[in-house]
């Protein structure tokens, strides 16, 4: 096993299923690859509309990578410095 992959979103539940990816990963010397999936209707938006859809769709944008970069950051998924 060289790569795990971990659906999230952003909940409790997703957040345990990380810290398990976490200690397999340390365990078994791997990568963890963090997956969120996010809907966004840009189907409607097309160069005749007049992008009322967009700024929903960076808003979802934006905060999905505020929760990543937040996800990123717990100590579990640290690696610890031998130097």
């Amino acid at each position: 096993m060289k790569k795990i992959l971990v659906p999230t979103d952003f909940s409790t539940q997703a957040e345990n299923a990380l810290k398990v990816a976490a200690q397999l990963a340390k365990k078994h010397n791997c990568e963890i690859h963090l997956l969120h999936v996010l809907e966004i209707p840009l189907h409607k938006v097309d160069a005749i509309s007049s992008y009322n859809d967009l700024p929903e769709a960076i808003y979802f944008m934006k905060l999905a990578h505020k929760q990543f970069e937040e996800f990123k950051d717990k100590d579990y998924l640290k690696v610890p410095n031998y130097t």
